[in-house]
Formats: structure tokens, C-alpha cells, sequence
């Protein structure tokens, strides 16, 4: 079906969100090998030939847009054509990235995640009217609380571990449970 709202008619776009990545599987095996075959001439830069045969691409704008796993792609790909092409893009969008793993991937030593997903949790408990009265009639301040107390209680208390006391572990999980609304255990 046509997209009235498209910008396809008046640009070249480049995405690139590779099977055989994150989730991405190919529908069939011979696709997957079409594919990373064709992967294989990208690396070797093929993007840039294909520019050699229409000198006046050059001077159109030119942006790479990465999808999920992507973004290093795109972004070594960018770097790729710079260095060995001395082409220059005009930008890179990257979508659904993740620049680093240690923000998605809990594990001993690593509570970046907690503090980094807490503003999330509280606005999905918004969403679902979880929240306390005072922090579900505003969105904003709610966000505002959860955010200040990520960065700062929040990450002391998990800093010390074990360590805390029970009272001040009391304290953070009655605070936990107010952003989150989850029951108070």
C-alpha cells in the first residue's frame, strides 16, 4: 500500500539492521547465505562504487540509518567510508541502540540497570495507576522523584550491598515500592 507520508520518492535510504543479529533470523538457510554474501560486498565497500557511477550523488546529502544491533554497523560503516573512501555522511541515525551493554545486563557487580530502568518502571506503573495519589496526578514530578532517588539513595544503597542497614533497607524498599508501585516486601 502507497505512504502518503513517505519520503521515498525524493531520497535514497540506507538501513541496516543485519540478519543473523539479536533476534533477526532468515526465513530460509540459502537466504542467510545470500545475505551475509552480500554483507561481504558491502564491507568491501560497496556502497561507494555504486556513488562512483552517479558523481551528483555525492553532493546529495547521505545518511546511514542503524536499527537495533544495527548501530554498530552503521556506525562502523560510516567510519569505513570515511577512512577508506574519504566519503563524508551527513549523519547517522541510530535506532533502538545500545551503546552499552552494562545498562541492559544485570549481574554481580553490575546494578546499572536498577538505577537506569527505575524511571521507566515508574512511569509504567503510572500508566497502569499504580502510583500513589500525589505521583499519579503528575507524570512529570513523578519521573522527577524516581530519577533523584536513582541517582542518588537508590545508588548509595546498592553500593553498599549487604552492608546497609535493615533500617535504611526498610527505608529504600518502601521508597521502591512507592515509584514502582509494587507491594512493600
Amino acid at each position: 500500500m502507497d505512504n502518503e507520508f513517505s519520503i521515498l520518492n525524493a531520497t535514497d535510504l540506507v538501513f541496516i539492521d543485519p540478519v543473523a543479529t539479536g533476534f533477526s533470523r532468515p526465513p530460509r538457510m540459502k537466504s542467510l547465505i545470500n545475505f551475509l554474501a552480500s554483507q561481504a560486498t558491502l564491507n568491501r565497500g560497496g556502497i561507494h562504487p555504486a556513488l562512483d557511477h552517479a558523481p551528483a550523488a555525492l553532493a546529495l546529502p547521505k545518511y546511514l540509518c542503524g536499527e537495533s544491533y544495527g548501530v554498530f554497523r552503521a556506525a562502523g560503516l560510516a567510519e569505513h567510508l570515511h577512512s577508506r573512501h574519504g566519503m563524508y555522511l551527513n549523519g547517522v541515525v541510530l535506532l533502538s541502540g545500545v551503546l552499552d551493554f552494562a545498562t541492559l545486563r544485570e549481574g554481580p557487580g553490575n546494578d546499572l540497570p536498577s538505577l537506569v530502568f527505575l524511571p521507566a518502571f515508574t512511569a509504567t506503573a503510572h500508566y497502569h495507576k499504580k502510583l500513589p495519589p500525589d505521583l499519579q496526578a503528575d507524570l512529570p514530578k513523578a519521573l522527577a522523584e524516581s530519577r533523584a532517588f536513582a541517582q542518588g539513595e537508590y545508588a548509595l544503597a546498592l553500593l553498599r550491598g549487604s552492608a546497609l542497614p535493615g533500617t535504611e533497607r526498610a527505608k529504600i524498599v518502601t521508597r521502591l515500592a512507592r515509584l514502582t508501585g509494587l507491594p512493600n516486601r
